[in-house]
């Protein structure tokens, strides 16, 4: 297949699943680890086929996440940029950007993992809290075989090899008996487990079924990932994308950092919570309180790099939201997240202005929030920075309505209901 054609054209999905990566499953090498934050393939889809040939062939994403932005962009031959300052996100990311030895080194990944299974290695591997919080997603016994595999791994100088990581990773999340709530393994629900061996196989199998039919695309030239925070990326010359397709992490939904303690735990990358707010939390952009650490004491720095237009909306919502937190009970510190979130969206928002060519296209998946029960337009906001910045044509239309499955007595939702927005934009 020539390389500037699409990979395959999708089948229509409900403009409600653009939002959501639950159609990754269908998608070879999309499906081999995804969280149910960010957007569909078939979203790509859209975006791409509307990509001016004249632009440079180059995708940024800004919050790469599982890749699905950068993956869709080499199956179209692009080349393709993403950040990602989450750990564990950046090895998945870069495990599904293939190269020719790929299937090679698969072959002893499975050889690796599957010796481990069958050695088990004491819990005693394992600091005081990961052992704890572990031991309440596995059966003791499925927890030692999956520790073999990780300790069979570094013996084969295998344990720091992304796609490594992305085997066993799958294998743990399929090992558990706890049910996943998006990406957050509840250890008091439920699921069935799958034997680690046994996941092992389908995960191997279903890889390399994708690689024979993405043979010929070279992933690892035409993409890679910055592992970094992209409110500043000098990475990345000016001028020299054509295009950019994102979603930033909505305010006040899913704690990456907590929702990835199963993996930070397992690996080591994090052995306490403090650990998790330091090594991972801190790296990420302020969307729940509880990443505001160290940026309580920014407030006053962080209001005024947002647009004075913008501003001054944030700061009634602000007043606002002191005055619920003063007579709650929960004593939320919602008002401490809105100027950090916004700065740094702002921030992130300049960058991919500067890297865009003239012309290039912007695309972002972003939804509101309701804070104490006050609305916070996050979508319109963000289509007014990106107008104050100088993007021009910027639309921000509802994709889906949301949050229905979190309406609770104790939590205030919005009046005017919760959705998913796609922002579109020119430079």
């Amino acid at each position: 297949m020539d390389s500037s054609s699409p990979r395959r054209n999708y089948s229509p999905v409900s403009k409600e699943r653009l939002p959501t990566n639950t159609t990754t499953y269908r998608h070879p090498v999309h499906r081999w680890f995804n969280f149910i934050a960010g957007f569909s393939p078939e979203f790509m889809q859209i975006c791409l086929d509307q990509l001016d040939g004249k632009l440079p062939r180059v995708l940024l994403d800004p919050f790469a996440g599982c890749a699905t932005a950068l993956v869709s962009a080499c199956q179209y031959g692009l080349e393709a940029v993403g950040c990602e300052p989450h750990p564990i996100l950046t090895k998945i990311g870069r495990a599904k950007l293939p190269g020719p030895d790929t299937a090679k080194r698969l072959w002893q990944i499975e050889v690796a993992i599957a010796a481990g299974l069958d050695r088990p290695q004491s819990l005693e591997l394992l600091s005081k809290s990961p052992q704890k919080f572990l031991s309440s997603l596995f059966s003791r016994p499925i927890l030692e075989s999956l520790l073999g595999a990780r300790e069979s791994l570094r013996q084969r100088d295998l344990f720091d090899n992304d796609l490594a990581f992305l085997v066993l990773s799958k294998v743990v999340d399929k090992s558990s008996h706890s049910q996943t709530d998006g990406i957050y393994k509840a250890p008091a629900s439920r699921k069935v487990a799958i034997d680690p061996l046994k996941a092992l196989r389908q995960i191997v199998t279903a890889i390399r079924e994708d690689l024979d039919e993405v043979r010929g695309i070279p992933f690892d030239k035409l993409a890679r990932i910055i592992e970094k925070s992209s409110e500043r990326i000098p990475e990345v010359a000016d001028g020299s994308v054509g295009i950019v397709v994102t979603s930033p992490p909505y305010l006040n939904n899913f704690d990456f950092a907590e929702m990835t303690r199963m993996f930070l735990y397992f690996w080591g990358i994090a052995n306490s919570w403090g650990e998790i707010t330091d090594k991972v939390r801190a790296k990420l952009v302020v969307n729940t309180t509880t990443a505001l650490k160290g940026h309580k004491e920014k407030q006053d720095q962080y209001r005024i790099e947002i647009p004075s237009r913008v501003q001054e909306h944030l700061s009634d919502l602000v007043s606002q939201l002191a005055v619920q937190r003063r007579i709650r009970a929960g004593k939320k510190e919602y008002d401490f997240l809105v100027y950090p979130y916004f700065a740094q969206i702002t921030a992130v928002l300049r960058e991919c202005y500067r890297c865009m060519a003239n012309g290039a296209a912007f695309h972002m998946m972003v939804a509101d929030a309701a804070l104490y029960g006050i609305h916070i337009s996050a979508p319109q906001f963000i289509r007014d920075i990106l107008e104050e910045i100088g993007f021009r044509n910027v639309t921000c239309s509802l994709v889906r309505t949301r949050g229905y499955r979190w309406i609770l007595e104790k939590r205030d939702g919005s009046k005017q209901g919760l959705g998913e927005y796609h922002i579109a934009a020119i430079k």
